[in-house]
């Protein structure tokens, strides 16, 4: 008896050891949690900014209100409160109030003015929660780039998503120790455990340039009613991301989750998550790539007889009747297709691809946005003479807009490869810096003097070649035009185009590049020199004005631009004749067609001009 009497004591004592010392504080909490009621206060999410400090997504606070029935002594006069200052109908919120339960929902999303309207009564039994929800102050603005968060305030899309973990805050909580059917105790008293914010992103955004650039895009879409616009504006010795429009995108305020097809359509950057074949853009890293590796110099001659014969392919120019005997450097700037299959032919495939890979076209770009692909390239091992020749003017490939701006702004900037970023640095809810979004890369792509190089060859495109509609008079910009077919189940589908024009800004300042895209522009004017350089000429000339940069006249402003005239006719002239008139005016001409007559033009004629203007002659 003595034995079984110490066992017991000892297994009594065991238990309560460890009921104390393991699981007491398990435990513990389970026993607050019983005798406290809990009002979750929601913590406000991080705030969004551009790099000048300006709100790009914010926290708006609301309130929902509640009732305990338990608590409440003087219900009437409960209910002709929320009635006044609801607009609630008083016999129907009493019976409300006087239910038997725990808790009562009387109002959500409530102003503060009008929670302080009834905390002002002095009125028992009246409690309130606090709700953050997502407000994006310019709506319609970034879309793509911020996002939008669920209705918990969790990030879904875009950087509200990439960095929520940093966005979203601790919720905090209001607790009064209660019995068990929730009534407060005599004399309890409230604790407030209050919410943490999220941190803040400060970005490489600027509102005004975006703003700039969305005017550019409704331009787009106004002229030409395209299927898509997409435009990124980048620093090209950074890679922070200055701006970032598309179109088609809706509202922030008001997403559209009803419409779940709009919903994923428009949410998404296709800037950052889709492939397009670029066209003579992806001339540029051909240009550099064959330089770079000396398998061609400025001066080297080519001869275009208006196509290419590779593995029994006929490959056209997009000149029919051909460039004839060209340098390299003309090659360039007449943007000719022979000049390029040559140039990639010489590089041979390894070694274009080995360039293609420090370009970092072959991956992602590492851009800390949502969604992001890769460009999609033949395997190395499968590409075909002819494959290599389509690729050195831009077809057979397959590239996301960031990854194209990207790979050829190492081929302006010196020679540096860069990684394309939005986020800055991070701040807490007093300012103070806690990480810095300084990525710059020490990899270097080519040489500097290669750089230079592609500078002077891209400045020419602009100067006098189809980018005469970007020019800027007192600014020094080089660029690429690109007019690019689409292909539908294999097949090029029948007029529908990319019409791009990727623009870099030598001034000092603003060393920023432009890509500016247009998916299927309606009508006759696809070409990018029409459609998409103009544009970009718009964005630098209102860029440089923003940000307060004087032109510099060096003289050869007169001799680019000239005194506006009127253009005179050339309907029913021969192409040739036509094309010689053209250029003796100092603009730059397009043909479309192969036939011998010129049948219409545009601009039509009469209209007044200056040597910026591209004709466009339809045979």
């Amino acid at each position: 008896m003595v034995a079984l009497a110490v066992f017991l004591f000892c297994a009594v004592f065991v238990k309560m050891a460890y009921v104390i010392v393991v699981q007491g504080e398990d435990l513990q909490i389970k026993a607050i949690d019983e005798w406290m009621r809990d009002v979750p206060t929601d913590a406000p999410r991080g705030i969004i900014y551009d790099r000048n400090m300006q709100q790009l997504a914010s926290t708006a606070t609301k309130y929902t209100l509640y009732v305990r029935p338990s608590d409440t002594p003087d219900k009437p006069a409960v209910a002709r409160l929320l009635a006044e200052v609801f607009g609630y109908d008083y016999d129907s919120t009493l019976q409300k109030i006087s239910k038997r339960t725990s808790e009562v929902t009387v109002a959500k999303s409530a102003t503060k003015e009008q929670l302080t309207r009834v905390y002002a009564s002095g009125l028992k039994g009246i409690y309130y929660a606090e709700n953050n929800y997502r407000y994006y102050p310019y709506g319609d603005f970034m879309t793509q780039v911020l996002g939008f968060c669920s209705s918990d305030g969790y990030g879904q899309t875009g950087l509200e998503a990439y960095y929520n973990k940093y966005l979203v805050g601790t919720n905090g909580q209001i607790l009064t120790e209660s019995d068990l059917v929730g009534r407060a105790y005599l004399g309890a008293g409230s604790y407030y455990m209050p919410s943490i914010a999220g941190l803040n992103l400060v970005t490489t955004l600027d509102k005004n340039i975006q703003q700039i650039v969305d005017g550019a895009v409704q331009n787009a879409v106004a002229k030409f009613n395209p299927k898509g616009v997409y435009c990124i504006v980048m620093d090209y010795d950074t890679g922070g991301i200055v701006a970032l429009s598309e179109y088609p995108s809706f509202d922030l305020n008001n997403v559209p989750r009803d419409d779940l097809q709009t919903l994923f359509a428009t949410s998404k950057s296709m800037a950052v998550s889709s492939v397009y074949e670029p066209g003579s853009t992806f001339k540029i890293l051909t240009a550099a790539s064959a330089i770079d590796a000396g398998v061609v110099s400025v001066s080297d001659r080519f001869y275009c007889a208006g196509s290419r014969v590779v593995d029994g392919k006929k490959i056209r120019c997009w000149k029919s009747k051909g460039h004839g005997s060209i340098d390299f450097a003309e090659g360039v700037e007449q943007s000719c297709n022979c000049v390029f299959m040559d140039s990639a032919l010489r590089l041979g495939t390894a070694t274009f691809y080995e360039y293609l890979r420090r370009f970092g076209l072959t991956s992602k770009t590492g851009i800390d946005m949502t969604g992001e692909t890769s460009g999609i390239f033949i395997a190395e091992n499968a590409v075909k003479t002819v494959d290599l020749a389509r690729i050195g003017f831009g077809q057979a490939v397959a590239v996301t807009p960031i990854g194209l701006i990207s790979a050829t702004s190492s081929v302006v900037n010196g020679g540096n490869k860069i990684v394309p970023h939005v986020l800055n640095y991070l701040t807490d809810s007093n300012g103070n810096i806690l990480s810095g979004g300084d990525i710059s890369q020490s990899e270097t792509v080519i040489k500097s003097s290669t750089s230079a190089t592609m500078r002077e060859l891209l400045t020419r495109v602009v100067e006098n070649g189809s980018g005469k509609g970007a020019y800027v008079a007192g600014y020094k910009i080089a660029g690429k035009t690109g007019t690019a077919q689409k292909y539908e189940n294999g097949q090029i589908a029948s007029g529908k185009y990319y019409s791009s024009f990727l623009g870099f800004s030598l001034t000092e300042g603003a060393h920023y590049a432009v890509l500016f895209i247009v998916d299927e522009p309606k009508g006759y004017m696809y070409y990018g020199s029409l459609v998409a350089a103009p544009l970009v000429g718009d964005i630098f000339e209102s860029t440089f004005a923003y940000l307060g940069i004087a032109p510099n006249y060096t003289g050869k402003e007169a001799e680019l631009v000239g005194e506006p005239f009127e253009l005179p006719s050339f309907e029913g002239m021969s192409v040739g004749d036509a094309k010689r008139q053209i250029e003796k005016l100092g603009l730059y001409c397009e043909i479309d067609g192969e036939g011998e007559k010129v049948k219409s033009q545009y601009p039509l004629a009469g209209v007044t001009v200056d040597k910026r203007n591209v004709v466009l002659i339809m045979t």
